[in-house]
């Protein structure tokens, strides 16, 4: 926002200025182009900032995950080595790694009232990262103030639809995946129609996943909508989705398909 009103008070000063010895024509020129130069010039500034903060970020995330995979393959090496005990270690030190990151994202908090977008795409980075850590009620708070321009974020929206039992799936659904294709869309469309299947609406989520073929050939869109058309509802699964699936913690992963791998 400062930004905004910093670029347009330069600019009617200059306008200002010039309009006392150039023609309306060469006054409107001037006045534009130093509003463009104080407004791409702070732009850039800031993104500089907050590219540096984003680059701790992921050094940050990509250290934890060295740290996490050497524990992991410990782990593997030592014979009869408890699953969940080694998956509550690898969690708690996912998590310290996260809560960092979050720290590291409030660097960014003194550029908010420069750019009233930036304020919402910092609540959609730290609402995902709770989510990661099951701190679902800092998601819940968050939610409202967040963009949905990601297909995962938006996955996280709608499984806290249905988990809180409001608003509006159906709608909300129809209006992020219109332009969605390919592998960015399967997540969302596994996911609505696992929630139209547990609510024994069986019929529309075929009608969903035969509408979803037509841009999507994800194997298992294509497998759960045989399965429906077969009426093998009990044989819905979304488990072909990895851990895009099973990082909704809607459903845990059977014991057959648990790997000790953890990935941010």
């Amino acid at each position: 926002m400062l930004t905004l009103i910093i670029s347009i008070m330069f600019g009617l000063i200059a306008g200002w200025a010039s309009s006392l010895e150039y023609d309306m024509t060469w006054t409107i020129i001037i006045a534009a182009s130093v509003f463009a130069v104080f407004w791409i010039g702070i732009g850039l500034f800031i993104r500089r900032q907050i590219n540096k903060v984003n680059a701790t970020i992921q050094d940050q995330m990509g250290e934890a995950q060295k740290r996490i995979n050497r524990k992991l393959q410990m782990f593997q090496n030592k014979p009869g080595a408890n699953v969940k005990s080694v998956q509550k270690t690898l969690e708690k030190d996912q998590n310290e790694a996260i809560a960092a990151a979050l720290k590291t994202t409030h660097q960014i908090d003194r550029y908010f009232k420069w750019n009233f977008l930036l304020k919402k795409q910092i609540s959609t980075m730290r609402m995902m990262f709770y989510y990661q850590m099951k701190n679902f009620k800092k998601v819940d708070e968050l939610l409202p103030g967040c963009m949905f321009l990601d297909p995962r974020a938006t996955a996280f929206k709608i499984a806290r639809m249905y988990k809180r039992k409001n608003g509006d799936i159906d709608s909300f659904f129809a209006k992020k995946c219109r332009r969605l294709k390919g592998e960015n869309a399967a997540l969302l469309y596994g996911l609505y129609s696992w929630i139209l299947v547990k609510n024994d609406e069986a019929d529309k989520a075929l009608k969903l996943l035969t509408a979803a073929r037509k841009k999507i050939n994800h194997p298992t869109i294509v497998e759960n909508r045989e399965k429906l058309a077969n009426g093998k509802i009990k044989q819905f699964s979304n488990s072909g989705l990895g851990e895009l699936w099973y990082s909704l913690y809607l459903e845990e992963p059977k014991v057959k398909q648990k790997k000790m791998h953890r990935k941010f």
